[in-house]
């Protein structure tokens, strides 16, 4: 009765593990094409590839692989694909582990990204217009001097008058364009009257100019420095009344020429 009893139990555990129901299965796992006793289906390496007829079971996470599981290097060198960033390296060219060359990695450095927007490009802002060339700009760059033209005293006097604007505005301008530039403002009279008298008369139209211009324009005083010459240095032999007017003038001298261009030759005013 013992042997009855024990041979009863082992019998319904066999019909018991026969009738059990088996793992449930998965999309991912399941295999149609496997075998009874290899089910469910194992891909150790989660390549795609079943281990069954995987080649290749310890594929890296990521890479492409053949229908064999073995892992697909298309540009060869050493980066599988699917993991290779620059799938399209040179041959023999040296690689990060993202597949890259030196060279790649650079390109795609200055290269934007599809996505970002475009740069618009502004208009071009139109060409600045220099202003035309005065006559005093072309004496100073020229010869290093400006000979004042139609500037006026009162008669006998350093007194300036108003019509003298037009010039002095003009030869500040001038000197305005040369920070470092220190000039000589020099006054002569013609030969009529004591020497004594034109000398001081020179010396008190060139303070005149000086102070004018010092007042007008953005010079320094240490720049600007007024002499009289009087009737000592004569321009004419003052053989009628313009050679007399020739010799009165005001002449800008540059002190220090190195300040100035060299070579330069200015267009006339039109």
């Amino acid at each position: 009765m013992r042997r009855l009893s024990l041979a009863f139990v082992l019998m319904f555990a066999i019909t018991g593990l026969a009738t059990a129901a088996p793992p449930p299965r998965t999309a991912a796992y399941v295999d149609p094409q496997a075998p009874c006793f290899r089910w469910p289906a194992v891909d150790y390496d989660a390549d795609g590839v079943f281990d069954r007829v995987d080649h290749c079971p310890d594929t890296p996470p990521g890479c492409t692989v053949d229908r064999w599981g073995c892992s697909i290097d298309s540009d060869g060198d050493g980066i599988c694909d699917g993991r290779d960033q620059c799938p399209d390296t040179p041959k023999g060219m040296e690689v990060d582990e993202n597949g890259c060359s030196k060279s790649q990695l650079s390109a795609m450095a200055y290269k934007a990204p599809s996505n970002a927007p475009k740069e618009v490009t502004p208009p071009p802002a139109p060409a600045a217009v220099a202003p035309p060339v005065t006559e005093s700009e072309r004496q100073l760059v020229e010869h290093g001097r400006i000979r004042l033209e139609n500037v006026y005293f009162e008669k006998g006097s350093a007194v300036l008058l108003p019509e003298s604007e037009t010039s002095l505005n003009e030869a500040g301008a001038a000197l305005e364009k040369f920070r470092d530039i220190r000039v000589e403002v020099q006054g002569h009279t013609d030969t009529r009257g004591p020497a004594a008298y034109n000398m001081r008369l020179s010396q008190h139209r060139a303070e005149a100019v000086r102070l004018w211009l010092l007042q007008h324009f953005n010079l320094h005083p240490d720049q600007l420095v007024a002499k009289g010459y009087g009737e000592t240095r004569p321009e004419t032999k003052e053989r009628n009344e313009e050679e007399y007017l020739r010799n009165r003038r005001v002449v800008l001298e540059v002190q220090n020429p190195e300040v100035l261009p060299h070579g330069v030759k200015v267009e006339h005013p039109h």
